[in-house]
């Protein structure tokens, strides 16, 4: 997706437009509210030298001349310009009236006995909005200008503290690579930036780890299961052929089915999500329950155990993939070993399970299909094992010496 737009250029001209509109509108108000004032001192004035005419007349009969120098009594409308009868006759109600010269007078009608005069006011000298306006216009402007820096200033803050960090987040989405968790080099608030930050991490990382678990599952299904799916189809061969089976061949069917499910199962587990949620668990508990439940062992009369793990050692790991980890290790002692006598031993943060056997197995045997001689199993065991340590975050080796078998587990 290609950026058209910036936030960051829209947010500035945003608070910038709106800073410039709200100031002009409120220089505007500023510069209608002087001239209302203004007008309305001069109507207050002409309606109280109006009321003062008419107590006069009413006390003494007379018609008293104004006190104010600027106004005059005149006798009717026809007195007044030409021009002020015409704008009179086409509002009647309207009080103030332009002059020819620039200038302007406030009339209001004075009831005097049976007739009605006008008092005129030119309050042409008097009108001092005008004259400053022109005075007054640059240091608005002036105003209007440190506003709008001002605004500026703070669109660029916030641009910074607000499309930054999405900036940020933007580019180490786009690049980030696919076999690499999304990581932000640097922090962010604890804001709702932070929480969006930290969302679109953990569903990338998320949805990034169901397709690795998906592509590992799709190469081990046909990595692991090549060789027991290889011995069905020569048995199925020799049976679509009505070829007698011996024993022996019945042994690598019953292991071949054996490592088919065991395979199966372990990497459907390795491939859901569950598998990467972990929990503290006591691990006494687990490895007894695991012993415990296990029908081959229960068929072994003589089969002896040493379990030497304290009973306050906790581990912190998914739980079904420990229980399979040791089932199958369980399984190696009762299947492989030249006596079923396991030994399963806690020193620091490692587990050391150890059995006897009658020959070394080989160096690597932690690799897929690799075996001892005279195995009938195909070599998955371990490695399925190895593959359970990998992906709890545990370092495994194995030793042999002595015809002893040994498994150690790095929990730590």
């Amino acid at each position: 997706m290609v950026i058209r737009e910036s936030i960051q250029r829209k947010i500035r001209w945003l608070i910038i437009g709106f800073t410039f509109t709200i100031s002009v509108i409120f220089i505007g108000l500023l510069i209608v509210y002087a001239w209302v004032v203004e007008d309305n001192i001069f109507n207050r004035m002409v309606s109280e030298e109006a009321r003062y005419i008419e107590q006069q007349f009413i006390a003494s009969g007379e018609r008293v001349a104004p006190r104010i120098p600027f106004m005059k009594l005149y006798r009717d409308w026809q007195a007044l310009p030409e021009h002020v009868q015409m704008l009179r006759q086409q509002s009647p109600e309207r009080i103030e009236f332009p002059l020819s010269d620039g200038g302007a007078i406030h009339i209001r009608e004075v009831q005097l006995g049976n007739t009605t005069q006008l008092l005129s006011a030119n309050v042409s000298s008097y009108e001092i909005s005008k004259d400053y306006l022109p005075k007054l216009l640059p240091w608005m402007l002036l105003v209007l200008m440190m506003v709008v820096i001002c605004a500026l200033v703070l669109a660029r803050y916030l641009a910074a503290g607000v499309v930054k960090p999405l900036q940020r987040i933007t580019f180490a989405v786009a690049n980030n690579r696919d076999n690499r968790p999304l990581t932000f080099q640097q922090g962010f608030a604890n804001n709702e930036i932070g929480y969006l930050a930290d969302t679109i991490s953990k569903s990338f990382n998320r949805l990034h780890a169901a397709l690795q678990r998906e592509s590992d599952f799709s190469r081990d299904i046909s990595h692991e299961l090549r060789t027991p799916v290889a011995v069905l189809k020569m048995v199925s061969g020799r049976l679509q052929a009505k070829e007698p089976l011996d024993e022996d061949t019945l042994k690598k069917v019953g292991a071949a089915v054996a490592e088919v499910e065991q395979s199966v199962g372990i990497l459907l587990a390795l491939s859901r999500e569950e598998s990467v949620q972990k929990t503290s668990y006591c691990l006494l508990q687990e490895v007894e329950h695991c012993i415990i439940n296990h029908f081959a062992l229960s068929q072994v009369d003589d089969a002896r155990l040493d379990i030497d793990i304290p009973a306050n050692y906790r581990i912190t790991c998914n739980q079904n993939l420990l229980h399979m980890l040791l089932n199958n290790l369980i399984n190696n002692v009762v299947q492989h070993a030249s006596v079923v006598a396991l030994n399963i031993i806690l020193n620091n943060d490692r587990l050391m399970i150890s059995n006897p056997v009658d020959a070394c197995p080989p160096d690597d045997v932690l690799s897929p299909r690799v075996k001892a001689v005279g195995s009938l199993g195909l070599g998955q065991g371990l490695h399925l094992v190895k593959r359970i340590c990998d992906k709890s975050g545990w370092d495994v080796s194995v030793t042999s010496d002595n015809h002893n078998f040994m498994v150690s587990i790095t929990l730590g």
